[in-house]
């Protein structure tokens, strides 16, 4: 017990005051990196998450296609089989084709989606993303398509408006010889996905017209399946994979678009180590300051082993001086960090403010392992910077102190 009233003593000044100036840095400096890094962590966690559900809500959680990519004829079976799941709340057919667009003089490429679309609205959150129109099946299947905010900007094109669709591989015979598929199509609806990237390229059509521009029967390109957890959808995806044939691939949300999300964790770490840096200059900051207070307590800790306190008795009494500034500070850098993202969760104070940007304000998702592992570092470290100047205690000779 008196090791720590010992390590109180020595952490007060002259005064009296709660802590001397350099240890009250030292404390600043663990409060701020730890205070930092749960912030940062937890934003960080926002915009993946926001965007993990921006991708899934445009595309699709889980795919399942052929490995040579090549057309699926027996996708009601599939579709089946994948729904004996019981994590499986949802399966649809797609064919997805590229097309040449046009409206009068106006022209883009897309990425045209063939949906059934009742069964397509289990799987995405595309009919929650319309904000012109009310398409429904029935609209579809009466040569009817859906797109995307940017490109109906770019084709100055509308709800109720005609646009051309071309394939630029699929042919028909003619009278001409053969000729691109071609089909006029009735805008129904135009969707915003958050994606710039998305709602510029992405178009939705029914099965049967994707069909015809792919030049096939009755076939499907591709699977799209939701679970009830995407933070599960790999062990689901490898549990669907389990029940097809070898010629199937099954990808999650993780592996298609693999280059965002790898992105996303790689500046998510990046950003880790930076602002663990701050910590680590703060515990420079501590070890400097140990060594200034084992020099200036050298008497003191002379006339402590001249009455019986041992070698370790003293090194135990800076490790709680480590101890008290570390748990400290990281406590206080967990309050704040909880106060300051709670209030961001609730009640969306820091704004975001870039026009056109999907989000309004700074998405926040804590997550327990970062308000774990982050106090733990912080701890460790503080305790680690410690041990140097605890050590040069033991090298104090009593004797000569009282001697001089």
């Amino acid at each position: 017990m008196f090791h720590i009233i010992l390590a109180l003593r020595y952490l007060k000044g002259k005064k009296k005051f709660f802590f001397t100036f350099a240890n009250m840095l030292s404390l600043l400096g663990i409060v701020i990196g730890v205070f930092s890094l749960l912030v940062v962590s937890s934003v960080m966690n926002g915009f993946d998450t926001d965007m993990r559900n921006r991708v899934i809500g445009s595309k699709a959680e889980i795919k399942v296609h052929k490995e040579d990519y090549s057309p699926i004829s027996n996708y009601n079976e599939l579709i089946e089989e994948i729904l004996k799941n019981e994590k499986v709340i949802g399966a649809s057919p797609v064919c997805d084709i590229e097309l040449m667009i046009q409206k009068d003089n106006e022209m883009s490429s897309t990425l045209c989606y063939g949906i059934d679309l009742d069964k397509q609205k289990k799987v995405t959150d595309l009919l929650n993303k319309i904000v012109v129109g009310a398409p429904d099946e029935a609209a579809l299947k009466n040569d009817g398509i859906i797109i995307g905010m940017d490109l109906s900007l770019t084709l100055s094109a509308t709800v109720g408006e005609y646009i051309q669709l071309t394939s630029p591989i699929g042919t028909q015979p003619s009278p001409f010889g053969l000729l691109p598929r071609s089909k006029k199509l009735k805008v129904v609806g135009i969707f915003i996905s958050g994606m710039p990237e998305y709602d510029r390229v992405y178009t939705y059509m029914s099965l049967k017209n994707a069909q015809y521009f792919l030049g096939l029967a009755d076939v499907v390109t591709q699977i799209e399946v939701k679970s009830v957890d995407p933070a599960h959808s790999t062990r689901i995806a490898k549990k669907i994979q389990s029940k097809m044939k070898d010629d199937y691939v099954v990808e999650d949300w993780s592996e298609f678009e693999a280059n965002l999300f790898q992105a996303i964790k790689m500046e998510k770490v990046i950003m880790f180590l930076v602002l663990a840096l701050m910590i680590i200059i703060a515990s420079f900051n501590m070890s400097g300051n140990f060594i200034k207070l084992v020099t200036e307590k050298r008497v003191e800790i002379g006339v402590l082993k001249s009455m019986g306190a041992s070698g370790k008795d003293v090194v135990k009494i800076f490790i709680n001086i480590g101890a008290i500034i570390g748990i400290l500070g990281t406590f206080i850098g967990l309050v704040l960090a909880l106060i300051l993202l709670y209030a961001q969760m609730k009640y969306h104070f820091i704004l975001i403010p870039v026009p056109g940007f999907p989000l309004q304000w700074l998405p926040v998702e804590m997550r327990l392992l970062d308000f774990v592992l982050v106090p733990v570092i912080a701890i460790t470290i503080s305790l680690f910077t410690t041990l140097h100047p605890a050590r040069r205690t033991a090298k104090i000779d009593p004797m000569k102190i009282i001697r001089n």
